[in-house]
């Protein structure tokens, strides 16, 4: 039995909560406190924790922060204020928590946001996919270039001064240079200092560990052409997200799921490694990528890109995009709406680069987010070439 911990200091708010698992299988355990939910933790092996953010003493941020540095298989929600935004928004960045809710909150949808939470878990931590991720000699990791760099963002240096350090690493600077001047940005920038600036420390913090991703992987081996071809495909993927939030949507891409269209391929590039196969999406004999992963590993390129950005500490949106771009409408998706998006971009990613996708593609997508099909067809060569 799955057991969660609900931590509020107002005790009418966790009756509350704890009456809506009420119906429920999962085992409830309160705290009132902090350092209550920490001496639970100590005795108890707890698989959720759903934390306000506001508390005396301790507050929730450090309190989930404490969690995932001692407990890191313990999945974690916030509950909060709207007050609180700025600081939820920079837990989900760090992964300090999944997901959150406002208060007051819906019982339903917490309790099926649970359900898929445990769900994705589960897709995660298969036995299959376990056994490819435990047989690897390693992990690709983030260069010590790129982690002196993402020292500096995490404690938040001056921009001169980050800059100056990213001006080392030709490819970093390089890529922060493309980014900031492509067309979905619209700006004329020259210089790494304006980069940073114009993109925020956030956004470039996770553009330089997508970076180190790709480039890690890359430097294993990899075949240069194919991994072109995919590094082309995940910048243009990107692109195109930004356009369907920014021009179809008429809102900013959310500072959390700044990679999404960058990242979401990453178990291809993975699977291709250590798996050592060819690029399998250039073979001209198959109609569905997935269905031969899972003939052929009993796992799909989703899951183990899915697997390798949660082990990389990604935000959860960015998880889920990787974990679900091929299956839009799969129930368990928490950040449907980004999946969608990344759908449609991945799809028109391949269309412009005049090559097959080889995965289906759900048009319904659009009728979701209603944007008509034909006018973003016609209108998206037009964004990409501004």
């Amino acid at each position: 039995m799955k057991k969660i911990l609900l931590v509020d200091d107002e005790i009418p708010i966790l009756k509350a909560l704890e009456r809506a698992f009420f119906d429920t299988d999962y085992d409830i355990y309160t705290a009132q406190s902090g350092e209550q939910a920490l001496g639970i933790l100590e005795n108890t092996e707890v698989n959720l924790v759903i934390s306000d953010m506001k508390m005396p003493f301790m507050d929730g941020y450090e309190l989930l922060s404490k969690i995932k540095e001692k407990y890191p298989q313990t999945i974690r929600i916030i509950l909060s204020g709207y007050t609180e935004e700025k600081t939820i928004i920079k837990a989900i960045i760090k992964n300090i928590a999944k997901v959150y809710f406002f208060k007051p909150w819906n019982n339903e949808e917490l309790i099926h946001c649970v359900e898929q939470l445990f769900y994705v878990e589960s897709i995660l931590n298969a036995n299959n996919l376990l056994v490819l991720i435990n047989n690897l000699d390693s992990i690709p990791t983030i260069s010590l270039n790129y982690r002196n760099i993402l020292s500096l963002l995490e404690t938040d240096e001056d921009i001169k001064t980050i800059s100056y350090e990213i001006e080392k690493d030709l490819a970093i600077s390089t890529n922060l240079l493309h980014v900031a001047n492509s067309a979905l940005y619209g700006v004329k920038i020259g210089s790494v200092k304006q980069a940073v600036t114009y993109l925020g420390l956030q956004n470039t913090k996770l553009l330089i560990t997508s970076t180190s991703i790709l480039s890690s992987i890359n430097s294993n081996g990899y075949k240069n052409r194919d991994f072109e071809k995919l590094w082309d495909h995940s910048r243009l993927a990107n692109k195109i997200l930004t356009i369907i939030y920014e021009k179809f949507l008429n809102k900013k891409l959310p500072e959390t799921c700044f990679s999404a269209g960058l990242l979401h391929n990453i178990g291809i590039l993975a699977m291709n490694y250590e798996l050592n196969s060819k690029f399998i999406g250039t073979d001209e004999n198959f109609n569905n990528l997935l269905d031969l992963e899972n003939n052929e590993y009993g796992f799909t390129h989703q899951e183990v890109g899915g697997y390798l950005l949660s082990w990389w500490e990604l935000p959860f949106p960015i998880v889920e995009a990787a974990l679900f771009h091929h299956h839009p409408f799969n129930d368990a998706i928490v950040n449907k709406e980004l999946v969608f998006c990344v759908h449609i971009a991945q799809k028109y990613a391949w269309e412009i680069m005049n090559e097959p996708m080889r995965t289906p593609f759900y048009p319904k997508t659009f009728t979701v987010l209603e944007i008509e099909q034909y006018c973003f067809e016609q209108r998206l060569k037009e964004f990409l070439e501004q």
